[in-house]
């Protein structure tokens, strides 16, 4: 298992440009949005804090959620089933593929988070950064296990284009682009139940000295459930047509 992870963490340091990306999508919507909230009334500590966050979680998730694509390629190229003559277990290459995953997530957060210190002044004690980095890292777990279930069950371009629709719309749903306050009552409430408002909410207590919502983790973790078993089946289904 560990040998798998360093073979697919040589070929993701290979991709310079999607690495890049990962990094420059994220710090231009963290400028742009930290502004826009400035201008709808926010005071610009609270606003830069909340941006940092939201677009450190945005830029993790997107980039979990598009690994989606390369598991895909590797589906067609038949990685998939020299997979399956290996030892390992379908569970124990889900949870490979997942913390490889996850290791996406971290430029785009430390980027984001390096920005809001440097642009905005953002100030947090030692364990404050280490703590919102941390959660906002290892919240993405069931976000990567989302992606790599897309992967495994689609086509390479249907995987992509899920991919987009699904980060896009969970972070606007969230309240990743535009704070719970300014949704209706009605969708605020749904936004709650949503893996990424509980993804990010983890990190906003941090930063906003307020303690965590115990319900909100037990959201987040019933959706890793969800994902996980997700991912499980697409990949035993995908193993079957590859």
């Amino acid at each position: 298992m560990l040998g798998y992870v360093l073979i697919e963490c040589k070929r993701l340091l290979r991709d310079t440009g999607f690495l890049l990306m990962s990094v420059l999508t994220p710090l231009v919507m963290y400028v742009v949005f930290n502004n826009l909230n400035v201008a709808i009334g926010q005071e610009p500590r609270q606003a830069a804090l909340y941006t940092m966050v939201s677009m450190s979680a945005f830029g993790a998730i997107s980039g979990v959620l598009n690994s989606s694509v390369g598991v895909a390629e590797d589906r067609a190229l038949g990685w998939l089933r020299q997979l399956r003559l290996t030892p390992l277990s379908p569970l124990r290459i889900v949870l490979a593929r997942v913390l490889i995953s996850m290791l996406l997530a971290l430029p785009p957060i430390v980027s984001v988070c390096i920005a809001g210190a440097l642009i905005n002044d953002v100030q947090l004690s030692l364990p404050s950064w280490l703590a919102a980095v941390g959660l906002l890292w290892l919240g993405t777990a069931p976000f990567a296990a989302a992606g790599i279930g897309i992967g495994y069950l689609l086509s390479v371009r249907t995987a992509q284009l899920a991919s987009v629709f699904v980060y896009i719309g969970l972070s606007m749903l969230g309240g990743l682009w535009i704070p719970l306050a300014a949704f209706p009552d009605w969708l605020a409430e749904l936004a709650r139940f949503t893996p990424t408002f509980r993804y990010a909410d983890l990190s906003w207590a941090v930063v906003f000295d307020r303690g965590p919502s115990m319900g909100g983790i037990g959201v987040l973790i019933g959706w890793l459930a969800l994902f996980g078993v997700f991912a499980i089946y697409a990949y035993q289904r995908g193993g079957r047509r590859a």
